[in-house]
């Protein structure tokens, strides 16, 4: 009777043994697969930001604010970022659209100004916006691959 048994647990354990290998394996493929989707949704969220952002902010400096819908446009970005992203992203976008308006309220630039001042050494108003992306980034990445997926 126990060589009956042995050979019978013996026989359903090596039947589930695939079955839970497959479980694991599928499982750790759907969340590598979610992982690559929310860092694809991220990358392309902030590109678009950083985009439209430096287009905005190159306008501010040389125009005045004729209509609404770029810093609406800006605006959207923000919260569509909100979602999701780490409260330092977050805090960095909010930073740069108060940045826009305020420049969007100063006296345009000259050619010469401009120029001056993107030979600054710390032009770049999206500077810590990128930063804070590439690091939260980063973070998804290191999560994702040590919980070894």
């Amino acid at each position: 009777m126990t060589s009956v048994l042995a050979a019978l647990s013996g026989s359903v354990i090596g039947a589930t043994t695939p079955v839970l290998s497959n479980f694991v394996l599928q499982r750790s493929v759907m969340q590598r697969e979610l992982t690559n989707r929310e860092i694809a949704q991220r990358e392309e969220l902030y590109s678009e930001f950083i985009r439209q952002g430096t287009s905005c902010y190159a306008k501010a400096l040389s125009q005045s604010l004729d209509n609404l819908d770029e810093i609406v446009a800006m605006y959207a970005l923000v919260n569509r970022i909100r979602l999701f992203a780490s409260s330092s992203v977050l805090e960095a976008a909010e930073a740069f659209v108060k940045k826009l308006v305020e420049r969007f309220g100063e006296k345009n630039m000259s050619l010469d100004q401009m120029k001056s001042a993107a030979l600054e050494q710390h032009a770049d108003p999206l500077n810590d916006f990128a930063l804070k992306c590439r690091s939260e980034l980063r973070a998804v990445y290191t999560r994702a691959n040590w919980r070894g997926e």
